[in-house]
């Protein structure tokens, strides 16, 4: 799938006509140099003229440093590197001079959306197994190997049957138990004494354990609960922080000073001077913002390197 880029902030001495780049599906480079892809004008010179690569491989989009100034990624302080490649992921935030690039692995208008059919036809699951009616399974019954109704006996065995005898049942003897045990460690009665005495021990043991533990445990809850009240108030103050500076550079560059040479130059010059329309063209320009929402990704972007630097600074102490 094809990427886009998007510029999201800009030097303020630079105008641009194209905030979204679609890159062809084999990649493309970013510069200064007439012919790039992603053209980007700068007259400081801070931007080479080709100052990034894009290429297509096996494992997806690889972006390659090929300025003298450095290309940065996420907010990162070091540089790429010239000649060092790395992977480009969805939502990377690239700094090239004084641009800052947003990438973009999805794009709108490529997206289709599919049938149910469709849906069915690909599923991921592969074969449903209860598609198929179940084919019916025959059952090998072993063979009986059947015996003989009557046996006939091969020697004389008249003598030995029991029900030709005359005697009467003999009786059988009850035994007679002694209840006079040699030593204490055979009498049952006094094993039971025993563990009767070792079950009340353990009880006593295990009770005594439960209330200090019930005594341990309101003292623990309430320290945990104090830690994470801390916690929670430092979250609070780092997004309090996050919010003001992220909101600080937004209208920072919403000022007055910021977009007069914007409008100027929209505005252009011409023979006849006449008072220009600003607040006509603040409406367009307002309207084309939201539109493309062009401020709410960059107060995203600054709110995320508002959280970035609290949490350097928070590390550093």
């Amino acid at each position: 799938m094809p990427i886009s880029i998007r510029i999201i902030s800009n030097p303020s001495n630079e105008s641009v006509t194209q905030w979204n780049h679609a890159f062809p599906e084999e990649g493309g480079n970013i510069g200064r140099a007439y012919g790039a892809i992603l053209q980007l004008s700068d007259a400081s010179r801070e931007v080479s003229g080709i100052h990034a690569i894009i290429r297509k491989t096996s494992r997806g989009y690889q972006i390659a440093d090929n300025s003298t100034n450095g290309l940065f990624i996420n907010g990162f302080d070091m540089p790429l590197g010239k000649g060092n490649q790395t992977t480009l992921s969805d939502g990377d935030v690239l700094d090239i001079g004084g641009y800052r690039l947003l990438v973009s692995c999805f794009l709108p208008d490529h997206a289709k959306v599919r049938s149910g059919e469709e849906c069915i036809n690909s599923s991921s699951f592969g074969e449903d197994p209860f598609s198929r009616q179940p084919e019916p399974s025959v059952e090998t019954i072993p063979e009986v190997q059947t015996e003989p109704d009557s046996t006939m006996a091969t020697r004389d065995i008249v003598d030995d049957d029991p029900f030709l005898s005359t005697g009467t049942m003999k009786k059988m003897k009850q035994e007679h138990f002694e209840l006079d045990f040699p030593t204490s460690d055979e009498d049952p009665l006094r094993c039971n004494e025993l563990q009767a005495s070792l079950n009340l021990r353990n009880e006593a043991m295990f009770s005594s354990f439960v209330q200090q533990e019930i005594s341990e445990t309101p003292k623990s809850a309430q320290l945990a609960m104090v830690e994470i009240q801390k916690h929670e108030q430092f979250l609070q103050e780092c997004s309090d922080k996050a919010l003001e500076i992220a909101l600080t550079r937004l209208l920072s560059e919403l000022s007055p000073d910021a977009i007069e040479s914007m409008f100027n130059d929209l505005s252009g010059s011409r023979f006849w001077p006449r008072k220009r329309k600003y607040w006509c063209m603040y409406k367009r320009y307002f309207t084309r913002q939201i539109e493309t929402r062009d401020w709410q990704v960059k107060f995203k972007t600054y709110f995320h390197d508002a959280i970035r630097l609290q949490r350097n600074l928070e590390e550093g102490r």
